[in-house]
């Protein structure tokens, strides 16, 4: 019930932007990896113009400093092992094919772990979230692919070893899915997933294609960092509580007893309900 609750009140927070989704900092276009970190670069440039300044660098923080040196080290290692390629001896050549494989997925994480460095933290790094999944364009494929991406997230969750719980769950008819939503929380779930928000694509030969047509169908996500202190006030003449009661046949609670309750935030056309 808790949970559902503060699903509700986030839900009216988001409406009233008073909490948001995260913003995107780091904005590199479409450049690839390696393209970034190339001579030239604009990373490469930034890094080795912070390499001169011990005061930039100490506002990206040390951690920053030692991943950019440990990169510079592992690129001129590769380079030297690279030319051990050449050697005559034949078990030479094979284990530096090794190292070299080694070394350029210990380059590849280097790197990402520098741009996840020179994205700035939020106060919401450390909170909890909601997450939010709903089909779009696509038919019945949209949804088949919505309930395979609340799927992965589920899965991932269970990989962080976070705590994961359904909140809403409206499924199709052939096992897709409309609309969920889920709380998760964690040791700094929000910082891992604030970027998921947006709108996924798929193109494939969807189960419900009889010709082999590709189909592009799309999904939304929305992930938003549930506070950790909410101080709301809800003036309760924006609120309209419905009630149902039982009727037909029946004990002597029939017709008294509320059986079902509605209530419907005028402002922002949330709602919350409860069946008894």
């Amino acid at each position: 019930m808790r949970s559902r609750f503060l699903w509700s009140a986030v839900r009216l927070l988001w409406a009233r932007r008073l909490v948001s989704p995260a913003r995107r900092h780091l904005n590199c276009g479409s450049l690839p990896l390696e393209e970034l970190f190339a001579r030239g670069g604009p990373l490469r440039t930034f890094l080795e113009r912070q390499a001169g300044s011990e005061a930039r660098l100490q506002v990206r923080g040390a951690e920053l400093l030692a991943a950019a040196q440990l990169l510079s080290e592992k690129e001129r290692e590769l380079q030297e092992t690279e030319q051990l390629l050449r050697d005559e001896n034949e078990d030479l050549r094979k284990l530096a094919e090794n190292e070299i494989t080694s070394c350029q997925q210990e380059i590849t994480q280097l790197k990402h772990q520098i741009i996840l460095l020179l994205v700035p933290s939020e106060e919401t790094d450390k909170n909890d979230l909601i997450l939010e999944v709903t089909a779009g364009v696509g038919g019945q494929e949209a949804m088949l692919f919505t309930s395979e991406m609340f799927d992965m997230y589920q899965q991932y969750a269970a990989f962080k070893r976070w705590h994961f719980e359904t909140l809403e769950y409206f499924p199709s008819e052939i096992g897709g899915l409309r609309h969920a939503s889920a709380s998760i929380g964690g040791l700094e779930a929000y910082k891992h997933m604030k970027f998921e928000g947006g709108v996924h694509r798929v193109q494939r030969v969807p189960k419900t294609e009889k010709q082999g047509r590709i189909h592009t169908s799309t999904m939304t996500v929305a992930i938003l960092p549930q506070p950790t202190e909410i101080n709301l006030v809800i003036n309760p003449k924006d609120l309209r509580i419905d009630t149902k009661r039982a009727s037909g046949a029946g004990g002597q609670h029939v017709n008294t007893t509320d059986s079902a309750v509605r209530i419907v935030h005028l402002p922002t056309e949330s709602l919350d309900e409860s069946a008894g």
